[in-house]
């Protein structure tokens, strides 16, 4: 019952929001996907699975509900037809019968549910993008609270033992038996990976002139929170997602040194804090030898095998999407692979893992910053985070269907497109002016 008005609450009110603005809908719902770990694990009954869902629809239904602008629907335009391939896919691949209706429906909505955030990112206007940014501050920093007190005193007043919160429970190899800590997310993974990936979007508010001096403090307690959750998490991956970004800084020669000296400052708080505990210190033990043996388990001979045997898939939901466990026991043919472009080609085959590897190429390629002048450093280190995330998405599986994050993955890539086509059509607009312009002073001159 609890469950189910979590539901409808969580629709309403990212709904009302997404109707008042695109940014205020964006952190509503950021604001869900932060508490649907701690949700789910809390009110263990299948329609708990649904909370961030009901609020996406809630924020589909604002958005899409109203007609775009010309400017919103030309920055989008490029991506309307890689959207609709992507989800055009999985849905006819959805009516053959490879597996359970219920498997394949969950293996759909993890295929399909997320990619509409291409448009919305690249339909944000700049206030949009600089209020879901502030969202992330104060997110990140209330998140660290929570975690702060998981690591002290424990993770079980927080997470009952029970198969939602299975995995978090047999993530204790952090310093002797401790555990990893998850804050309110689903996985410490996903606290980690969410904190890595955020630290682009407040950097680049941080560095922007026009940021006043709340504001500036607000991004910089929220780096350090950014930084601690990285290392609370003990995610080794997204440590090195962090370290992608604080590269991404320093080689940056667009940093006044005032923000260079700033960064240095805050990520000598930070390493002042993870010396102090061993417990902050798992990302230590990556070296190439664990480097090596992850690759071999995610990157082998399997992914030849699946190649080979299942070129159609194993049908949506039958190559690792999350399958709740009250649904377990409808999968058949169970096929595991620690690969994200493995669970693609066996949930979709090989022209839906063709598709996925085009749209990547042709989205770093139209995302890329170029010599562009306005916010270069955020939008060069989103980009970074765009690349680096599909780039490891070999060493495991989630990427596309992570709460929040393949939300926040897609809005940034859509962003970063949209960015560049305003841009080129800032260039556009007054070449056609001077073009019309020509002939009206030659008719005037005789």
């Amino acid at each position: 019952m609890i469950a189910d008005l979590l539901c409808v609450l969580s629709l309403v009110v990212v709904f009302y929001y997404s109707r008042r603005s695109l940014g205020a809908g964006m952190v509503s719902l950021l604001t869900v996907g932060y508490a649907y770990g701690i949700l789910r694990a809390n009110f263990p009954t299948n329609t708990s699975h649904f909370i961030f869902d009901a609020g996406v629809v809630g924020l589909y239904a604002a958005v899409f509900m109203t007609p775009a602008q010309s400017k919103e629907r030309y920055r989008s335009l490029s991506l309307e037809p890689w959207v609709a391939v992507l989800m055009g896919w999985p849905l006819l691949m959805f009516f053959v019968p490879t597996q359970d209706w219920l498997i394949q429906l969950v293996g759909l909505r993890g295929a399909v549910f997320f990619i509409p955030f291409l448009l919305i990112g690249a339909r944000m206007e700049e206030e949009d993008f600089n209020t879901f940014a502030v969202g992330m501050a104060i997110l990140n920093i209330a998140e660290l609270g929570i975690a702060l007190w998981q690591f002290f005193f424990g993770i079980e007043q927080f997470f009952p033992h029970n198969a939602v919160t299975e995995l978090i429970y047999k993530s204790n190899d952090v310093a002797g038996g401790a555990y990893r800590i998850p804050a309110t997310f689903v996985t410490s993974a996903a606290y980690g990976g969410v904190m890595a990936f955020t630290v682009p979007f407040l950097v680049g508010l941080w560095v922007k002139p026009s940021v006043g001096i709340v504001r500036r403090r607000l991004f910089e307690a929220s780096l350090i929170a950014s930084g601690l959750g990285v290392f609370l998490s003990a995610s080794r991956t997204s440590a090195l997602l962090l370290a992608v970004s604080l590269i991404g800084v320093f080689i940056s020669l667009r940093l006044k040194a005032s923000h260079r000296a700033g960064i240095i400052t805050l990520l000598l708080i930070v390493g002042w804090l993870v010396d102090k505990d061993a417990r902050l210190q798992r990302f230590t033990t990556l070296n190439a030898d664990t480097v090596v043996t992850r690759i071999g388990w995610s990157v082998n001979s399997s992914f030849v095998d699946v190649l080979v045997n299942y070129p159609m898939g194993n049908g949506l939901g039958g190559g690792g999407t999350s399958i709740p466990y009250f649904l377990q026991e409808r999968l058949r043919n169970r096929v595991g692979i620690e690969n994200e472009y493995g669970r693609i080609l066996l949930e979709q085959g090989v022209l839906g893992l063709i598709i996925w590897l085009g749209f990547i190429v042709w989205l770093l390629v139209s995302a890329w910053p170029g010599r562009v002048r306005q916010q270069y450093l955020g939008r060069l280190l989103l980009w970074c985070a765009v690349g680096f995330s599909f780039a490891g998405a070999p060493l495991g599986t989630g990427l596309l269907t992570a709460i929040p994050q393949t939300v926040i993955l897609m809005v940034a890539g859509g962003w970063l497109v949209g960015r560049r086509r305003e841009e080129e059509l800032a260039v556009v607009q007054p070449q056609n002016e001077c073009q019309v312009g020509r002939p009206l002073q030659t008719l005037s001159s005789t």
